[in-house]
């Protein structure tokens, strides 16, 4: 039995986001077809997996399995979603290249969030 809940809130941070399927396959690095079956059948992927889509979508693991509800974070969420979807655009070469290019703009920010792991 399938999570209705689950394949829903799948299907709609990866469409809120701009993603094909293909794209968030490559991104959690799983099959297409692994896509489909959240977004269709409501199945649940093992823990690993569901960690990685929660880290990928900024949510919380209860979110995605229906055990609370996402706040309305307004406007600052909704242009980070369009940073987000832009980004998911870009092949891995300009992907990178953006990258390197936010972390010469913001290298404190980028510096302090480095140093978290530490903790």
């Amino acid at each position: 039995m399938g999570n209705g809940v689950f394949a829903s809130r799948i299907r709609k941070l990866r469409m809120d986001r701009g993603l094909t399927m293909e794209r968030l396959s490559k991104d959690v690095k799983v099959s297409r077809s692994a896509v489909a079956m959240w977004e269709s059948n409501g199945t649940v992927p093992r823990d690993d997996l569901l960690i990685k889509l929660s880290k990928y979508f900024g949510v919380s693991i209860d979110y995605l399995l229906g055990n609370e509800k996402m706040e309305d974070k307004g406007p600052e969420s909704e242009r980070l979603q369009y940073i987000q979807r832009s980004l998911g655009k870009l092949d891995e070469t300009r992907l990178e290249k953006a990258e390197q290019m936010l972390s010469v703009m913001f290298d404190d920010i980028f510096d302090d969030e480095e140093g978290t792991d530490d903790i």
